[in-house]
This record gives structure tokens, C-alpha cells and sequence, in this order.
């Protein structure tokens, strides 16, 4: 006599087996991407930096007259001025801009002006600009961008 075939299924086990595995696979995905993203939320950060500081040169070329932009870093924000840095009349063009992520941070911006030391780049219209860096930190990280301004170029780095 035949025995009538077995329903075909996955047992109960099998079933919480599984889950249990998929539920692990999806935590360590989860943990590395938010640290991905955060990564991704400085590197952009820095690099919208340095293209304000880059546009900002062309335009004091292309206008013929200085532009700053000048860093608040209690803020985490910068705005743009026509005019020079050290100059009370200047004329606020842009901002302040605030950065995009709460744990980016704006850091140590030091250019040297010729009444001293600045928080702020000024651009001229011959294309050369106050020498100096600002970096963009994270926080619990120790990873820094630095953006790097030539004097005699006014050419912009991001390292």
C-alpha cells in the first residue's frame, strides 16, 4: 500500500532560521551605509565649498572688483561679500549659507589679509586672493578636508 505524498513546505525552524539571518544581514548593512552617508554628507560639503570659493574668483575677474567670502564658524555658515574682506563696505551678495548637515562642520578658517590675519578669503580681480585654508570636520570622526587658497593664482585645492 502507498503512502500519500508528504505536503511540501518549509518547517516552522526553517522559517525563523532564515529570518533571524536576514535580520542580521539588514543591521550590519544599515550601520555601514548611515556611516556612508554621513561620510558623503562631509566630502559634499567640502566640495560645495570649493566650488563657492572657485565661482567666487571668476566673478571678482569677470566684475573686475574684489569679492570676499567671509566664514562664521560658531554659525557653521559663510556669506559673500563684493568688496574686500577687511573692508566695512562691503555689500553682502550671498548668504549666510549654512551647511546642509548638522555634523559637518565649518573649522579653522585662517587667511592671511594684509591688515592680518582673516576668517575670510578675499578674491581680486586680477585673480590672486589671500592665502590661506578652512577645513570641514565631522563630528566622532577624524577624517578633515582642507581647502587650500593660492595667493598668487587664487587657485583653490581640496585635500
Amino acid at each position: 500500500m502507498s503512502h500519500p505524498p508528504r505536503d511540501s513546505g518549509f518547517t516552522l525552524i526553517e522559517v525563523l532560521v532564515t529570518v533571524a539571518v536576514l535580520g542580521v544581514m539588514m543591521a550590519i548593512s544599515v550601520s555601514g551605509w548611515s556611516s556612508w552617508a554621513r561620510a558623503g554628507e562631509q566630502s559634499g560639503t567640502a566640495s560645495e565649498l570649493q566650488s563657492v570659493l572657485r565661482q567666487t574668483q571668476q566673478r571678482a575677474v569677470t566684475e573686475g572688483r574684489a569679492m570676499c567670502v567671509q566664514f562664521d564658524v560658531p554659525a557653521n555658515e559663510y556669506t559673500v561679500y563684493t568688496g574686500a574682506c577687511d573692508l566695512p563696505a562691503r555689500v553682502k551678495t550671498v548668504g549666510p549659507v549654512t551647511t546642509n548637515a548638522a555634523s559637518v562642520h565649518i573649522a579653522s578658517p585662517a587667511f592671511t589679509a594684509q591688515s592680518g590675519s582673516s576668517t575670510g578669503v578675499t578674491f581680486y580681480a586680477r585673480g590672486t586672493a589671500t592665502p590661506g585654508t578652512v577645513r570641514v570636520t565631522r563630528n566622532g570622526e577624524s577624517k578633515v578636508y582642507t581647502l587650500d587658497v593660492e595667493g598668487l593664482t587664487g587657485r583653490v585645492s581640496l585635500t
